[in-house]
């Protein structure tokens, strides 16, 4: 299924992850959401995907109207 869909630049992130000696590669990093400049560390996926949940529901407020 193809999703033809306009990418947002709210919904821009850079995803950088560390190697844990004899652990999983991508189980800790750094994330950076490009609009806003906002950073945070994840030591896990869960944390990592917490932080995308969180900075997507505020990108949506951000651009949806007030009513």
């Amino acid at each position: 299924m193809t999703i033809n869909a306009p990418l947002s630049p709210q919904w821009a992130f850079v995803v950088q992850f560390r190697a844990i000696p004899g652990g999983l590669v991508y189980a800790a990093g750094r994330i950076e959401h490009l609009v806003s400049g906002r950073t945070a560390h994840f030591q896990s996926l869960k944390e990592l995907t917490a932080y995308l949940d969180k900075e997507l529901h505020a990108s949506e407020s951000a651009v949806s109207p007030v009513q």
